[in-house]
């Protein structure tokens, strides 16, 4: 298992496709380009701040699960699973859809290379 299999590599891709989605929606909110939100700043505010830390967020689960970083792995697995049951539950529309889909690829992935990322890092090993 030295090798990183292809899937890995799209799913690393999917979850940082995943936050530049968010960070595009906390700039979206920032500028006040979104029709469907409250008139409240504060909550605007809010959102914007919530969406970009998503994108940080998912920028270092990104990189510790290139590590093999178990706690990444379940942290990934139980927030795709949340959004995704988040989104479900939403006025479900096409963009919903989307975003649905957008965080069942990674489960549907993490899921099936469960011994690469639960692998300990080889480099470590050998030194010691």
């Amino acid at each position: 298992m030295n090798k990183r299999p292809l899937t890995v590599t799209i799913n690393l891709l999917m979850i940082l496709i995943n936050g530049l989605m968010w960070l595009i929606l906390g700039i979206i909110i920032a500028l006040d380009l979104h029709p469907a939100l409250p008139d409240s700043p504060t909550m605007k505010t809010g959102m914007a701040i919530i969406s970009i830390l998503i994108f940080i967020v998912l920028g270092g689960l990104t990189f510790f699960l290139y590590k093999h970083n178990r706690m990444a792995y379940y942290l990934s697995l139980g927030f795709f699973i949340f959004t995704s049951i988040l989104t479900i539950f939403d006025d479900f529309g096409i963009t919903d859809l989307v975003v649905l889909l957008l965080g069942i690829i990674p489960i549907v992935l993490l899921i099936k290379d469960r011994k690469w990322y639960m692998q300990a890092d080889l480099k470590t090993e050998e030194v010691a």
